[in-house]
């Protein structure tokens, strides 16, 4: 006759493999999050160097500056180019804070490949990972917007859809 006890560790040990599993599927579907982490780093890294309105070519004192962050506010255009250059700074502020969530969202996955066998741990971090990821997407998206309408000011069809955000 079995005791009490040995049934006790077949009941804990079936709920640890079910457990394990559990952990595996997290750990796959952060792995793939990864991915759509580090392309997201990848694409606001390049749009950091590769700025909407190019660079300044010319030989003056601003050469190598960014073209939209030099434009004069004197003059007739003088509004203009005071939007334009506030959408630009705006561009760079949201492309920088996508990289930093990105980034951010990387180490957590990271941190979470290491052998973890808590579930609610490996669920917290898939969780923070997740929250950071979306969050990154959104400023992304948010500093695609302001790159064109930095670009293309003079469209009402972006004024309107830039208030939102």
């Amino acid at each position: 006759m079995r005791s009490s006890s040995s049934l006790e560790i077949k009941k804990e040990s079936g709920s640890n493999i079910e457990s394990e599993k559990i952990i595996s599927v997290m750990k796959k579907t952060m792995k793939s999050h990864m991915i759509v982490a580090a392309l997201i780093a990848t694409v606001t890294f390049a749009a950091g160097f590769t700025l909407p309105g190019g660079y300044v070519q010319s030989g003056s004192n601003n050469q190598g500056m960014a073209v939209l962050s030099t434009l004069p506010t004197n003059g007739t255009d003088g509004y203009l180019a005071a939007v334009t250059r506030e959408n630009f700074e705006s561009f760079v502020r949201e492309d920088s804070i996508a990289m930093l969530l990105s980034m951010s969202a990387i180490v957590i996955y990271f941190i979470a490949s290491f052998p973890i066998k808590d579930m609610r741990t490996v669920g917290t971090y898939l969780l923070l990972g997740n929250i950071l990821t979306l969050l990154a997407m959104l400023a992304m998206v948010i500093a695609f917007l302001d790159g064109l309408l930095a670009v293309v000011s003079t469209s009402s069809f972006l004024d309107r859809i830039t208030i939102v955000t």
